[in-house]
C-alpha cells in the first residue's frame, strides 16, 4: 500500500495536487481540483494493469472541462428546470436550465486534501466549504475516497447551517478495454432497473417512469451496449430508475477481450448512463483525441430535477443535519 502526492500545474501560476494510491489490486489517481477521479489502473485476465477511466489531458484542462470527466458534481447533479427552485434562482448553463450546479459548482473548485493509510486500506478526504455555487449555504462538503483490495468507494457528505439541497455524484467515464483500445459499443452492460425516466427535448423529466421491457433500454439482463446505441440515434443520456424495494441497485460493465469487470452499487434511486454518442468537441482524453462512444459515464444520484417532483422524495439538506451518499466500484476479472 502506498500514497504519493505531488503538485501539478493548472496553468497561470496555479497548482493542484495529484494523489496516487496503490495496492496489490488497483492504482488510483485523484486530483484535488474538482475532487476528481482521474485514473484507475485495473488488471486484465493476464494481470496487465491499464487505465480504465477517461481523463482530460493535460490536468490543467480540468478547469475548462464541460463534460465533467471524473469530476465530483455538486452540490446538485443533473438538470434543474428553468434554473429555479421556488424563489431560488440558479445559473442558467444548459438551454434554459441549470446543469450540474453551474460554473461555480464543486467540479471547478480546489479542495483541501488529507489522507490516512494502514496495512490494508487508504482513505483520502477532500474538503471544501461551498460559498460559490449559488445554493444556500455555506455547505461544508467532503468527498472521501476509500481504497481496500479491489474496491474503491466514494462517500459524499454535506452539512449546512441553513436549509439547502444535496445530490452529488461522481461523473466518471469508463472503458474497460484498457488505454482506450476500443470504444464501448461491444462492452457488456447490465442495470438492475426496470424503468427509465421520461424526459423532454431538453432532458427535463416529464414526471413519467417508462418500463424498459421490450425497449432498447432493457439492460435487466446483460447485453452489449451497442444493442441500445444501434436503436437510439442520440445514444444514451438516460436516468434508469430503481424499484424502491429493490435490494441491490447495481450496474455491471464487462469487457470480453480483456476480461475486466466493473460492478458499481449505491443506494441512490437512479443512475444516469451517458454514452457520449453526439460528441462534437475538441478535447484530449488520456492523451488521445476524444471521440464519440469512447467511454460510458455511470452517475449514481437521486432523480434529476427532484425538487419539482416532491412525490419522488427529497434532496433537502436540513440545517445542521449531516447527510452522506456512497458509491462503490468493485473491479475484477471474469
Amino acid at each position: 500500500m502506498s500514497v504519493r502526492v505531488e503538485k501539478v500545474s493548472m496553468g497561470e501560476g496555479k497548482t493542484t495536487q495529484l494523489v496516487r494510491l496503490e495496492n496489490a489490486s488497483l492504482t488510483v489517481e485523484l486530483v484535488a481540483y474538482g475532487a476528481h477521479l482521474y485514473r484507475v489502473l485495473a488488471k486484465d485476465r493476464q494481470g496487465i494493469a491499464e487505465n480504465v477511466v477517461l481523463n482530460v489531458t493535460p490536468i490543467s484542462a480540468l478547469a475548462t472541462d464541460l463534460q465533467y470527466f471524473g469530476a465530483t458534481v455538486g452540490p446538485v447533479a443533473g438538470r434543474i428546470k428553468q434554473a429555479q427552485i421556488g424563489d431560488l434562482s440558479l445559473e442558467v448553463n444548459d438551454n434554459t436550465n441549470s446543469l450540474h450546479s453551474g460554473s461555480q459548482g464543486w467540479s471547478f473548485q480546489e479542495w483541501d486534501l488529507d489522507w490516512q493509510e494502514s496495512d490494508d486500506e487508504i482513505t483520502v478526504t477532500f474538503s471544501y466549504i461551498d460559498h460559490k455555487s449559488g445554493f444556500p449555504g455555506p455547505i461544508a462538503a467532503q468527498v472521501i475516497y476509500h481504497l481496500i483490495d479491489n474496491q474503491l468507494s466514494i462517500t459524499f457528505t454535506g452539512e449546512s447551517p441553513v436549509a439547502t439541497f444535496f445530490n452529488p455524484t461522481n461523473h466518471g467515464y469508463f472503458n474497460l478495454s484498457g488505454e482506450l483500445k476500443t470504444d464501448i459499443r461491444q462492452q457488456i452492460l447490465e442495470i438492475s432497473a426496470d424503468h427509465i425516466l421520461d424526459t423532454d427535448a431538453e432532458l427535463i423529466p416529464t414526471g413519467l417512469f417508462l418500463p424498459v421491457a421490450e425497449t432498447p433500454y432493457d439492460f435487466t439482463t446483460a447485453k452489449p451496449v451497442e444493442n441500445a446505441l444501434n436503436a437510439l440515434p442520440s445514444g444514451l443520456d438516460t436516468a434508469f430508475v430503481f424499484d424502491d424495494h429493490a435490494g441491490d441497485h447495481h450496474v455491471t460493465l464487462y469487457d470480453k477481450a480483456s476480461g475486466r469487470r466493473l460492478d458499481v452499487t449505491s443506494e441512490a434511486r437512479s443512475v444516469i448512463i451517458y454514452s457520449v454518442s453526439a460528441w462534437d468537441r475538441d478535447t484530449q482524453v488520456n492523451d488521445h483525441p476524444m471521440a464519440k462512444e469512447l467511454g460510458l459515464a455511470i452517475e449514481f444520484q437521486e432523480l434529476p430535477d427532484l425538487p419539482h417532483h416532491p412525490e419522488w422524495g427529497s434532496i433537502a439538506l436540513l440545517p445542521d443535519e449531516k447527510v452522506s451518499k456512497t458509491i462503490h466500484y468493485r473491479f475484477g476479472v471474469s
